[in-house]
């Protein structure tokens, strides 16, 4: 079972949301749990770096090469392997596999977050959207948001 806790203090949490809740309540006195933390990082990023991907897909080039880039996620994933942000994945073959990190929020602090997102709009720059100046795009992002 897991559910979503806002901590109060250093003995106590309180769910976060309905479902939270319920899922609280199963719990009893003298239970144990394990506990998992992490730092949620800004929504707005989160926000940004999806608006950043509907900007390249209204921007991409009509030509067919750029077909399977319209898919939002296909788009995520090929950006993701163009800067590296992988995990390396051997099969039981041996054969290795290159996998695109998750954006979760739990997979990356908010600093590592806004790397990636640097990294991305500049690889889209520079393998998809040739004729955009980094100052116009930006721009354009923000009346995405």
């Amino acid at each position: 079972m897991d559910f979503l806790a806002k901590i109060i203090s250093k003995c106590h949490f309180e769910p976060v949301g309905v479902e939270s809740f319920k899922k609280s309540l199963k719990l009893k006195e003298g239970d144990f749990v394990r506990i998992e933390t992490w730092k949620e990082r800004n929504i707005l990023l989160h926000r940004k770096y999806f608006a950043f991907l509907n900007t390249v897909i209204y921007f991409l080039p009509e030509d067919s090469k750029f077909d399977k880039l319209r898919n939002i996620d296909y788009l995520r994933k090929e950006i993701m392997l163009l800067i590296g942000e992988v995990d390396l994945h051997v099969s039981m073959d041996g054969t290795q596999h290159m996998t695109p990190k998750s954006l979760s929020f739990k997979s990356m602090d908010e600093s590592e977050f806004e790397r990636v997102y640097r990294e991305s709009v500049t690889a889209a720059l520079k393998y998809f959207l040739l004729d955009i100046e980094l100052s116009d795009f930006e721009a354009y992002i923000i009346n995405f948001l």
